[in-house]
């Protein structure tokens, strides 16, 4: 498990290791934002729509200050 945080300390995603060598981003809420899957070396939304290529799922969190 990987926490993300923003300048001020504040939590903004946690990114969690899933079976099969995906991993998946929430929001410090537990609300499920997208995932990389390592096998196709893609990010996907939770639609299962490729948002692009390697893992960028740390670019993907919102930092509400």
């Amino acid at each position: 498990m990987e926490l993300i945080r923003n300048k001020h300390g504040k939590l903004t995603g946690v990114i969690r290791e899933l079976a099969g060598g995906r991993e998946r981003l929430y929001t410090p809420t537990g609300k499920a934002i997208a995932d990389y899957d390592s096998v196709t070396r893609a990010t996907y939304d939770t639609d299962r729509h490729r948002i692009g290529s390697g893992n960028r799922l740390a670019g993907l969190v919102e930092d509400e200050e």
